[in-house]
């Protein structure tokens, strides 16, 4: 059986078709990509035919993510949390009992490829999420489609030992009654419900099960580490916005010439250390004003005059065990199911307000943009452009003398450097003693003319550079291996540290060696303008397509592997034709259900699913659940124990309260319930969790 149709690779539950709330970025979109595929899609092996081959076990599956990522990253880039009793709608798939011998494992890429991955690697970080449930023999997949700059929603069903396991695209409107920002969502800290909580873990360690040999052991720093990936992946939707909308202009060489200019700004920006000072004096500059600020500012305040909400991906934090006499010690297993209900304040369907309004009426917010635009590049692409702009000779070079004043510490192993330069130009180090010589050190403070301030900067050992007044060393200065460049984007080439007998100085020699990045960009830009690419036209950024060419005219060609053909992609669940027409008490059912209940599924419920026999058998089992839900449309928010049905986020819930439609359905239900002796006054006076669970025949 099939059981779940929607992915939520995160904690989260699916609803119905709906039009995204106030605060959303993108409108659902049909289900299948538009265009491209899914990094997914590109990450598996394929058959013959061209259809993804999914490792097995999950293990197998995390193994060949990791194969991309750098091993030395904090949990190998990967991180994986266990969810025994979540929020997604495979938490009954094994029953409330048995809920923690098989939890919910959810894995999400947090880290970045190896630094020196070649050009054309995949990226991953902030693109992949991927939960199992061992029960429901399922994958549930949510990842990046570059072509179409959008989250794909997946499913891989029939995941199991013996079984083939079939790749599909889930109903995208369904899953984006709680994926309202048409990305990965999470919960706030502190992530109460996975293996990071102590009363969850006390619970998983004593089942004594293995759980797949996965790292299930860890503190609140993985689930941080996830909630942080989806805050971040959460943006890209917004500066694809930005880059196709807000560059929009009445000329293409003018929008063309927008998307170049942010395009420049995000490389630099990474290139310099993510530092907002240097892109607020980027941004201010007068070269860029024009071809890429006003008219981005002017767009903003025409396109979207109350600013641009930017949709909430956080859930809020849930204790399962809350409220349990006793303090935090779990329940017994007959009271599991108590537990696991989830209550309206929890509910990934309630609405969610705005995270943040960018309201487009300074550089801040241009800022902003220009962040989220540099995330679509890798740290690795970024250390191969650093690394070629090393080797090329700079054109020219800046120098900063300062004058130094020594001071040795006791130990006798390290010297203290005190130096300042004009126009308030500042460095203290700290530099290491060996053997009687210098071996390195670090610069804890940098500050260059212009209060540029760097700060804490590596230095390599040191050598002799050359005579002078007295033994003159020279260091090389780095960050984690990149290149430390000021506001302007100079490279700090070396640090020459001058000893003598009546003082010391350091010399700072910085090269303005990003020249060939500007004229790549140029070239793209004529590229694109003559017809021969579209990198920089009305489309979505795609890092492949602009990096690719800019490596080109810097010499490097990319070396990734070029991806096999895939078969067509393909609905998870194509739905039923059905050819008799619906019974007049059964319409109503059709026009509010059947966008998340007419599929052979256990969650959602399939209860719309066969011939008109099927269908009020499974609505009479369901009729209690039912009724419940919908007696919630008659509460305020704040008064209801459940959300309502449909969805607050479906597209018709507002109309649907106040249509004929509503008590039509209540009065069908309450037919069904007298029939077994019951009553929805009854039905409404017990807590949800202790109704009948709607569980419908399926094929």
């Amino acid at each position: 059986m099939r059981r779940s149709r929607c992915p939520i690779a995160v904690l989260s539950l699916c609803g119905a078709l709906h039009a995204l709330p106030a605060g959303a970025v993108e409108t659902p979109g049909q289900s299948l990509p538009p265009a491209g595929r899914s990094v997914f899609d590109r990450l598996l092996e394929v058959d013959a035919r061209g259809e993804p081959q999914v490792p097995f076990p999950f293990p197998a599956l995390l193994q060949r993510i990791a194969r991309e990522l750098d091993p030395e990253a904090p949990s190998a880039g990967l991180s994986v949390v266990l969810i025994p009793l979540g929020r997604s709608l495979q938490r009954h798939a094994a029953g409330d009992v048995e809920a923690f011998r098989y939890p919910r494992v959810v894995a999400a890429v947090t880290g970045e490829p190896p630094a020196h991955a070649p050009p054309g690697h995949p990226y991953l970080r902030d693109r992949l999420y991927v939960a199992y449930h061992e029960k429901a023999a399922a994958l549930e997949v949510i990842s990046y489609n570059e072509t179409a700059g959008r989250f794909e929603f997946q499913l891989v069903n029939d995941y199991r030992a013996g079984g083939r396991a079939e790749v599909g695209y889930a109903n995208r409107a369904l899953c984006l009654a709680c994926h309202q920002n048409a990305a990965p969502i999470f919960s706030r800290q502190s992530w109460d419900e996975t293996s990071a909580s102590p009363p969850v873990a006390a619970r998983l360690a004593a089942t004594g099960l293995p759980y797949y040999g996965l790292p299930w052991r860890h503190g609140v720093d993985v689930p941080d580490a996830i909630d942080a990936a989806t805050l971040r992946a959460n943006q890209l939707a917004a500066a694809q916005m930005l880059w196709r909308e807000g560059c929009a202009s009445a000329t293409r060489a003018a929008a063309v010439g927008c998307r170049a200019e942010a395009l420049r700004l995000a490389l630099r920006y990474r290139l310099g250390g993510e530092r907002d000072h240097a892109l607020g004096l980027a941004l201010d500059a007068p070269a860029v004003r024009p071809r890429l600020v006003e008219p981005l500012l002017a767009n903003w305040q025409r396109r979207w005059p109350d600013g641009l909400p930017i949709p909430d991906p956080q859930l809020p934090n849930r204790q399962p065990f809350a409220g349990i006499e006793g303090g935090l010690q779990p329940p017994a297993d007959a009271e599991l199911g108590r537990y696991a209900d989830i209550a309206a304040a929890f509910d990934p369907l309630a609405l969610r307000a705005p995270l943040e309004t960018w309201h487009g009426r300074s550089a801040a917010d241009l800022g902003r943009f220009v962040h989220a635009l540099s995330s679509f590049f890798s740290r690795a692409d970024i250390r191969q452009l650093d690394r070629q702009f090393a080797l090329a000779p700079a054109p020219s070079f800046r120098r900063i003398v300062l004058d130094c004043a020594e001071r040795k510490a006791a130990s006798g192993q390290r010297l203290d450097l005190d130096c300042e330069g004009a126009d308030d130009s500042r460095l203290l180090a700290r530099l290491a003693v060996r053997g009687g010589g210098i071996a390195g050190g670090t610069i804890d403070r940098l500050i260059l003319p212009g209060r540029d301030n760097i700060g804490a900067v590596v230095l390599d050992a040191a050598e002799p550079a050359g005579p002078g007044d007295g033994p003159t060393l020279a260091f090389r200065l780095h960050r984690d291996g990149a290149s430390i460049r000021s506001a302007s984007g100079e490279a700090i080439r070396s640090l020459a540290l001058a000893r003598g007998a009546t003082g010391s100085s350091a010399t700072l020699a910085l090269a303005d060696d990003l020249g060939p990045l500007d004229d790549a960009i140029e070239a793209l830009e004529r590229t694109t303008l003559a017809g021969d690419g579209d990198a920089l036209d009305d489309a979505p950024l795609r890092r492949s397509a602009s990096l690719a060419p800019i490596l080109a005219h810097l010499g490097l060609a990319a070396t990734g592997t070029v991806s096999p053909p895939l078969a067509p992609a393909r609905l998870a669940d194509p739905g039923d034709t059905r050819a008799a027409p619906w019974p007049t008490e059964l319409q109503t059912f059709l026009r509010h259900c059947s966008q998340c209940h007419a599929a052979a599924t256990a969650f959602p419920p399939g209860f719309l699913r066969g011939d008109d026999a099927r269908i009020r058998a499974n609505l009479a089992g369901c009729a209690e659940r039912m009724i419940y839900r919908l007696a919630m449309n008659g509460l305020p928010p704040q008064a209801r124990p459940k959300t309502p049905m449909p969805p607050p986020a479906a597209a018709h819930a507002a109309s649907f309260v106040q249509s004929d439609d509503l008590p039509a359905m209540r009065g069908e239900l309450e037919r069904m319930l007298a029939a077994s002796g019951d009553s929805a006054a009854a039905v409404l006076d017990r807590p949800y969790a202790t109704l009948a669970p709607c569980t419908p025949g399926l094929d």
